[in-house]
């Protein structure tokens, strides 16, 4: 029983359209992204703001505006991937999507798919609608118009009298099968006429045809017909461009089209009589899509990036003359781009599914990017790395909702290629700037008035001097040049408001204490010796301590009474002090850090005795820079934190009654130095406690969760310092200064999916992580176009690539030959060796890398073969080493290692290696792959799945079959004298499934994925005997609707236990998903342990990123009814059933309803957006409202389940 949820929602775009859809008078812009849509407003100012999102229960594929003559404003039309189509509006008062006309299917079994993209149009008359779902068929659906006299018939339950609303559909049979584009030509809005398709098409020999249809409808009769008639027809076909991709319809009074081709660009008249091609040149190129500016512009963009200004040259105000193409100058290249959106004003929207969507403006000098919107889709792979211990452990359950571990995506393609950082975390909101204010090295917020008064100065230091900003309550700031005998001209250390409307400074020459009552000057203090300087500060509402030179502590009272600390201590010369911090109430303890041993000390404040020590690690290796002690936890002691160079923090819990640390937890935020900032708040029970920001080049914000320490990355990769600016005018703020400026910020309080992009410039194709070096190895594949005779030619390029873990800078790479393609990627631990061997010692690690090489033309066998490659890395010396290389037959699709071995998925084979040393002289490498044992499989194996051997079972793999599903294959020591090992299968799914990604998610458990979006989970029967232990059980059967690329387990825990009828031969499919069951015997909120155990990721095509668990048995009746009746409550727009759009679906088998899956994000959206009487509906029929759950206990699920992520 499983649950699956996203934990990041499609980003690529795959359409966009322009429409009236608010209101009658500003335009809208409509996105569609896989399953959902979009609506955003857009101001020249703002650029595009999002206003609404909804989940469609479909893949969209197809958006068109109608105007229907009652309406001021347009209606959606949204057709999806299951042939099914509806229109919508936008309600102005409940601020919601409307549902104009349900779901109609057109659906057919018997007819193909067409092997272009689904497309619809509307008549420039805004009569009639045509559909292109199928090969050979048009789906013309009329728009009832005002006057019904020909309308003889009944209306059935689908159809409406509403004017400019869907009629019935119609079929209409067309001999061009295999249609590249189509569109009608223009017409004036009050033509009476038939309206004229054009059809771009290609026969059997794959040339490019062109046509004119003319649509003929009638509705008299029973039944309406529709009947499109040949009216002209390009027979030159040699006159057509063989790439030719695209019609433009070309608007009155010119009428006809301009056809797009790879290197000619053709317009023709209405009548295709007049067809006048012109060549692209050097501009030769492939189109993705374009937008009309007006009735002789175009801008079209290509497969490149590239934006191009296309205008046509008229004369006599009627005839076109010719075409004129311009290149826009980029400064920025754009995204390939999937669709063009012309808004206003020369800004135009480029949705990209493969790279960033953007708002840009053209200008005369070029186009200047103004606005991104990130997309991680497609992605091609994906990590989980633990942050504080990479990958050395494996990530556990709950880590990546806590912030504590990240993604890292293969993302986008081509020069758009990235690699992005997943985390979840919280946003940060900029509300205001101070100004350009450069190279803040720290900041406080101070008090002018009493303690209780709201925040009003920020003191801000640098290098050589210090400056003040003054706010006013109408948000107004000014810098001040004196402010209560403060030091100016020298860098601060440490500001703060002591008890009795005291002020405290640390600079780096002294000390200063002042009266806020009197304005005077109550206390200074210097070093003895005129050239010391203070190198760190501590201070609470009774001590402030001081560090002068880095070796001398000095404790004053904060009272300012006395002119001399109260007590000093002199450290030795090989103990320099990198930072001191001591509790915010008062105590006996301060603790400091020592850079040189790697340790801390706990320190009697009275007279700076050494109470205990702790070592950090090793010195000179693990360096301590600062230290900061903070509340964060409500019912727990103070927390310890240590910023170490390296970027680790490492934390202690401290306890004030012993003045002992324990706990140690170490965890990895960056690369730099993390610089540790506490942020006051108070929580829901009047407690003061602390928040921690942790700036670096990834920062992260510290609080606690749930009785936890959370460490969650924050959406600003500029925040080099912060301190809490509680303001009149900006109350609960932040003021955040980045290398360049200092601006205010507010925080989010709930945690959202946060990413960071790293550009890479090529398709990333896979991606392994070695934790060992702290790098990561990178298969990455470019695009150029290289001139070859004259004509362009486009080459791919692969290399592989050694990439530092948070950076991802490339730290050495291996290129490879044109031909030869990257495919895989994995990680290996090679075995420990003789130096005498010349052998390389345990600071190497492997890389293992499997090719495709494709066949030169003139090769005498043009069959693919392949490469498997390993590379070694010295730690000290990271380079890569190829150390062994076996060429094989077929292409090398995947590889997994396992207990010292290499398993290579090849054409029809897998293969397990063993790495060896070569004792043959001369021999080009230190090491041979000795093939060990082989295993057939019925296609290709596309993912390898290794399962370690346990007490119960052993070592077994997983093979996916890219057609047959998958396979389950113990590896095991042979028996015999000739081999050592050998792969035996034990078990296999018996299904026809276009495998894309497999993975092991649990002992005996696999979640499987396929081509056409489905996922579902497999187990093997410990207790079946015979065939049926060689059969797998499906255990969880669900669509997606998105195409995986990649399942990575998570570690867990103990694993669930099955349930009873799970495990029983014969019923794994009793359970329903969405009928409603039967009434409950019992149910008891008094069961322990979380709802849901996260298993894997899941990430898509799309650029989904899922969360797939495992449900705990005591609530896995429970959740199925709850889902049950949820279904017929949680409505998306068109009405479309959610049962229906969640079913398996295949080419071989179609389903009613998901079979044990529990959607996440439906059954969320219900349980924390429905009605307290509606849940309480639920509850009555679902039979669960005897079990002792109550609505409150539904919210509360609810809200556990939204944690998860």
């Amino acid at each position: 029983m499983s649950y699956v949820v996203p934990v990041h929602r499609p980003s690529g775009v795959r359409l966009a359209l322009k429409l009236n859809f608010l209101d009658a008078q500003s335009e809208t812009v409509v996105i569609a992204k896989a399953n959902r849509l979009e609506i955003y407003n857009f101001t020249p100012s703002a650029g595009l703001t999002l206003i609404h999102s909804r989940a469609v229960y479909g893949y969209i594929i197809m958006l068109e505006a109608i105007r229907p003559s009652t309406s001021q404003t347009d209606h959606l039309f949204v057709g999806t991937d299951r042939y099914q189509y509806f229109t919508c509006s936008w309600d102005a008062e409940t601020k919601q999507l409307k549902t104009e006309q349900s779901y109609v299917d057109q659906a057919d079994r018997t007819l193909r798919d067409t092997r272009e993209n689904d497309r619809v149009h509307i008549d420039p008359t805004r009569r009639y609608m045509t559909l292109e779902l199928h090969d050979g068929i048009v789906t013309v659906i009329p728009l009832v118009q005002p006057s019904t006299k020909k309308m003889r018939r009944d209306s059935s339950a689908t159809t409406s009298n509403v004017p400019g609303t869907l009629d019935e559909p119609v079929s209409v049979r067309v001999e061009e099968i295999s249609t590249r584009a189509s569109a009608f030509l223009d017409a004036d809005e009050d033509s009476k006429g038939n309206p004229q398709l054009g059809l771009l098409w290609e026969d059997n020999q794959e040339d490019p045809q062109l046509k004119v249809l003319e649509l003929q409808y009638s509705a008299t009769g029973e039944q309406p017909t529709a009947e499109l008639v040949t009216v002209a027809e390009l027979r030159q076909a040699d006159r057509l461009d063989k790439g030719v991709s695209h019609l433009i319809p070309v608007s009155l009074p010119y009428g006809g089209f301009l056809v797009l081709g790879e290197r000619s660009i053709a317009y023709s008249d209405a009548e295709l009589q007049s067809f006048n091609p012109q060549s692209l040149g050097d501009e030769a190129t492939v189109w993705s899509c374009w937008t009309k500016v007006d009735d002789l512009r175009w801008l079209l963009a290509d497969e490149y990036g590239c934006l191009y200004f296309l205008m046509l040259v008229v004369e006599n105000n009627s005839t076109v003359k010719k075409w004129k193409l311009d290149k826009l100058d980029q400064g920025s290249r754009t995204s390939k781009a999937t669709c063009l959106v012309y808004l206003e004003e020369g800004f135009v929207f480029v949705g990209s599914h493969s790279g960033d969507s953007q708002v840009v403006q053209i200008r005369e000098n070029g186009v200047e990017i103004v606005q991104t919107f990130s997309n991680i889709a497609p992605i091609l792979d994906l990590q989980l790395m633990d942050l504080g211990r990479g990958a050395e452990a494996a990530v556990q359950a709950g880590e990546f909702s806590t912030g504590q571990a990240r993604l890292v995506t293969c993302s986008n393609a081509w020069q758009d290629g990235t690699i992005r950082s997943v985390r979840s975390g919280v946003g940060m909101e900029e509300i205001g700037e101070v100004g350009e204010i450069p190279l803040i090295e720290d900041m406080w917020a101070l008090r002018t008035k009493s303690e209780n008064a709201q925040q009003d100065v920020l003191l801000a230091s640098f290098a050589t001097e210090t400056r003040i900003f003054k706010f006013d309550a109408d948000e107004g700031v000014e810098e001040v040049d004196e402010y209560y005998n403060l030091e100016f001209a020298e860098p601060t250390l440490l500001a703060a408001n002591l008890p009795d409307h005291k002020l405290l400074q640390v600079h780096s020459s002294g000390l200063r204490i002042s009266d806020l009552e009197s304005g005077m000057s109550v206390f200074k203090w210097k070093p003895s010796d005129a050239g010391a300087k203070i190198t760190g500060a501590s201070a609470n509402d009774a001590h402030v301590i001081v560090v002068e030179n880095g070796s001398t502590i000095h404790v004053f009272h904060s009272s300012g009474q006395g002119n001399l600390p109260s007590v000093s201590r002199t450290f030795e010369a090989g103990s320099q002090i990198s930072g001191v911090t001591m509790p915010q109430s008062q105590s006996n303890v301060c603790i400091t850090s020592f850079w040189q041993t790697a340790s801390i000390a706990l320190l009697d404040l009275h007279s700076l005795e050494t109470m205990s020590t702790q070592s950090l690690g090793t010195p000179g290796v693990d360096v301590p820079r600062s230290v900061l002690l903070a509340q964060v936890l409500a019912d727990g002691p103070p927390t310890l934190f240590i910023s170490m160079a390296d970027g680790t923090v490492i934390t202690f819990s401290f306890d004030m009654s012993k003045s002992s640390l324990s706990g140690m937890t170490r965890i990895l935020l960056g690369s730099e130095p993390v610089f540790l900032k506490a942020l006051p708040r108070t929580n829901e029970h009047g407690q003061n406690l602390v928040n921690v920001f942790a700036s670096c080049e990834q920062p992260s914000l510290i609080y606690a969760s749930e009785g936890r320490i959370i460490y969650s990355a924050i959406n600003s990769d500029h925040a080099a310092r912060v301190c809490p600016f509680d303001s009149k005018a900006y109350p609960g703020a932040i003021a955040v200064a980045s290398p360049t400026e200092l601006k205010l910020a507010m925080i989010d309080t709930t945690r959202t999916t946060q990413l960071q992009t790293l550009p890479i410039g090529e398709t990333v194709r896979c991606l392994a992580y070695e934790p060992k070096l702290k790098m990561f190895g990178m298969c990455t594949v470019g695009r150029v176009l290289e001139q070859d005779d004259e004509q362009p030619r486009e080459v791919l390029k692969s290399s592989v690539k050694l990439a530092d873990e948070v950076t991802f800078k490339d730290i050495d790479s291996f290129d490879f030959e044109e031909n030869e393609l990257v495919e895989c990627i994995t990680t290996f631990e090679q075995p420990h060796k003789d130096d005498e061997n010349n052998e390389v010692d345990d600071e190497h690690c492997m890389f293992v890398v499997g090719t495709s090489i494709s066949p030169d033309p003139g090769a005498v066998s043009q069959e693919d073969h392949g490469r498997i490659l390993v590379f070694s890395v010295n730690s000290r010396r990271p380079k890569l080493n190829l150390v062994a290389e076996q060429s094989v037959k077929g292409a090398c699709r995947s590889v997994a290692v396992t207990d010292g071995m290499i398993l290579a998925g090849l054409v029809k084979v897998v293969v397990l290696y063993t790495l060896a040393p070569s004792h043959e002289r001369g021999s080009r490498f230190p090491y041979n792959l000795i093939r060990q044992a082989t295993y057939r499989t019925s296609t290709n194996p596309i993912s390898l799945a290794v399962q370690r051997e346990t007490d119960s079972r052993p070592m077994t793999v997983a093979v996916g079959d890219i057609m047959k599903s998958i396979s389950i294959v113990t590896v095991v020591r042979s028996d015999g004298f000739s081999v050592a090992w050998e792969l035996e299968e034990t078990a296999r799914h018996y299904a026809t499934l276009w495998t894309s990604a497999v993975a092991a998610v649990g002992e005996g458990e696999w979640a499987i994925a396929d081509m056409e979006g489905n996922i579902a989970t497999l187990r093997q029967n410990p207790d079946a005997y015979g065939d049926e232990a060689r059969r797998l059980e499906v255990t969880g059967e669900m669509r997606l609707g998105e195409v995986v690329n990649k399942i990575i387990p998570i570690a867990s825990g103990q694993p669930v236990t099955q349930m009873p009828d799970q495990a029983s031969k014969g019923k794994a499919r009793t359970g329903s998903t969405t009928s409603a069951p039967a009434r409950s015997s019992s149910f008891s909120q008094a069961q322990t342990g979380p709802l849901i155990r996260p298993q894997a990721f899941i990430a898509t095509v799309e650029g989904s990123i899922y969360m797939l668990g495992a449900i705990n048995p005591t609530y896995i009746d429970a959740l199925l009814r709850i889902q049950a009746c949820l279904s017929t409550r949680v409505l998306a727009p068109g009405y479309m059933p959610w049962a229906k759009y969640r079913a398996w679906k295949t080419d071989v088998r179609e389903s009613d309803e998901p079979f044990r899956f529990v959607d996440g994000e439906m059954v969320e959206q219900g349980l924390l957006n429905l009605s307290d009487n509606i849940l309480e509906d639920v509850l009555r029929e679902s039979g669960l409202e005897d079990s002792g759950l109550t609505v409150h206990g539904m919210r509360k699920w609810g809200e556990d389940l939204r944690r998860l992520y």
